[in-house]
């Protein structure tokens, strides 16, 4: 099968991984790089998992730390691995690539697209298409796919809340208020995460902070809950 997922979330960049042995997978982001802005919790529960999917020499580039929520990690360069992985493998993936419309022809999708970035076809004829964001997301400037005349298949997001997170110094993060999530990575910062939204500057201010809906069970943040979504929609595909 032809295979398009629309976003280049994690979620996608493991279903791609699992599809691409028999199936022939495109993989569409409206950004300039796949897996950036972060936008989910550098998390691993089970440190074990990721031999699946990256080198032992990759993993090290994670900064794995050992936390009582986990291990904390760079999850930047997961995103970074998982997508060089997959495209070693074959996979198709169009960065700064926008979906203009999405027809159903018979059993196919025929999908228009647009792109900035390089020379790519102007149509991707597809038997299945499954949108990996968030039904609402959007990217820097509020650009958007469109869909019409067809939405392609949602990958399922149940029981979903709206997480603020942030990351600072480790030193900064001793006068935090009490989080939801704390993560202390390798690299001398710690991500702060929040169910809904909390007004809070830190002594010498957030590297990088985000609001964003993600999964209400704080267990789901997770590399480990990333797996396991993905796994158990695989058979909805395949």
């Amino acid at each position: 099968m032809n295979v398009v997922l629309i976003g280049g979330t994690v979620e996608a960049l493991l279903l791609a991984h699992h599809l691409q042995e028999h199936h022939r997978v495109f993989l569409v982001e409206i950004e300039a790089e796949l897996g950036l802005p972060v936008l989910h919790p550098g998390r691993v529960i089970q440190q074990d998992l990721l031999d699946a999917y990256m080198t032992k020499e990759q993993q090290s580039f994670l900064l794995l730390s050992p936390n009582p929520q986990g291990w904390g990690c760079r999850w930047d360069w997961v995103l970074k691995h998982l997508a060089a992985n997959i495209a070693r493998k074959g996979v198709m993936c169009f960065t700064r690539t926008r979906v203009l419309s999405c027809t159903k022809q018979g059993e196919q999708y025929s999908l228009e697209i647009s792109s900035s970035e390089r020379t790519l076809p102007t149509h991707l004829i597809a038997d299945r298409v499954v949108l990996m964001n968030q039904p609402n997301a959007s990217g820097p400037g509020k650009r958007r796919h469109c869909f019409e005349p067809h939405q392609p298949v949602l990958f399922p997001w149940t029981d979903t809340t709206e997480w603020t997170g942030g990351t600072v110094l480790d030193e900064d993060a001793e006068h935090a208020p009490q989080t939801d999530l704390r993560l202390q990575r390798g690299d001398g910062l710690t991500e702060l995460w929040w169910k809904g939204k909390l007004r809070w500057d830190p002594p010498r201010g957030f590297f990088e902070s985000s609001t964003v809906v993600l999964p209400s069970n704080v267990d789901e943040l997770s590399f480990d809950g990333v797996v396991s979504r993905v796994l158990a929609f695989l058979p909805n595909i395949v």
